[in-house]
């Protein structure tokens, strides 16, 4: 036998082999196929190896579950296209959002650019402004440093003002007492000027002398010691030195009787003292006396 006779020989001992555990297989898979379509399910051979409910059975239940699934399925789609208009508007009411969320983003970066150029021309404004400030506060220094001299200076003068208007006060006082005074000694003086010119008397004379304004009295008494008391006094304007005449009437005539002289005076009498060397007579109480015999 050649080689080839022997691998046919294999051949067909392989192939007896295959065709063995087929029919083996076959057996095994050998079903009543009627219980497997047919099995009802109160059949008591359920539950029992390889026995199953029948498909017809299984058949219906599918079915009816599909059915219930396709209802599901049905109500599900409802659901769903409920759902995806509810979403589709939800997704345009949140489009339209988002767009405003973006033109309110573009608005505030826009605002924030705007915040950004602001804050830096405010950071270069506050930078000037704090140098502004420093010399400010430079010169207010200078200023409170000047408005402290100034309280000072107000203060100084203030004072002298207040002395001034007291002494200018004080001077407008002292000048009304002195034009009042002025009036009074005006008023005086006119008077005496009034009694001169009554008494004959020149204002431009000396007072001094011993010459007397023109008087006409009388004498009142003889005392001792050469004195005598005569009826005019100051108010005629006889003063002490002053000399007077003595002379006595009698029958229509006057006789000279000798000179006194003044050495006190009160306002309506005099006291006069005889000069012995013009004395022709002694003087006598009733006697006249005068500046000067007519």
């Amino acid at each position: 036998m050649n080689l080839v006779g022997k691998i046919f020989v294999v051949v067909i001992f392989v192939m007896s082999l295959v065709f063995m555990s087929f029919a083996m297989a076959v057996y095994a898979t050998q079903r009543n196929w009627r219980e497997v379509v047919e099995l009802p399910p109160d059949s008591p051979l359920l539950g029992q190896p390889g026995k199953e409910l029948g498909l017809k059975f299984q058949l219906v239940r599918i079915e009816k579950l599909n059915e219930e699934l396709r209802d599901k399925m049905e109500t599900l789609n409802k659901d769903v296209a409920t759902e995806k208009a509810v979403k589709s508007q939800a997704l345009t009411k949140l489009e339209n959002e988002r767009d405003e969320l973006l033109k309110a983003r573009r608005d505030l970066e826009a605002g924030y650019a705007d915040l950004e150029k602001a804050k830096r021309d405010a950071v270069a404004a506050m930078n000037a402004t704090q140098k502004v400030a420093a010399g400010y506060r430079k010169e207010l220094e200078e200023l409170r440093t000047d408005i402290l001299h100034a309280r000072q200076d107000r203060d100084k003068y203030f004072n002298d003002v207040v002395r001034l208007n007291d002494e200018l006060n004080q001077a407008v006082n002292e000048k009304e007492q002195l034009r009042k005074r002025a009036e009074d000694v005006n008023k005086d003086l006119a008077k005496a000027r009034e009694a001169l010119r009554y008494f004959d008397i020149d204002e431009n004379s000396d007072y001094k002398s011993k010459t007397p304004p023109r008087v006409d009295g009388v004498v009142l008494a003889v005392r001792g010691a050469g004195l005598i008391e005569i009826s005019i006094g100051s108010d005629t304007g006889l003063r002490k030195g002053h000399q007077l005449q003595v002379y006595r009437t009698s029958g229509g005539s006057s006789t000279y009787v000798g000179r006194v002289e003044v050495v006190k005076t009160s306002a309506d009498r005099s006291v006069c003292k005889i000069d012995p060397k013009f004395q022709n007579s002694h003087v006598m109480e009733g006697d006249r006396v005068a500046s000067k015999i007519d």
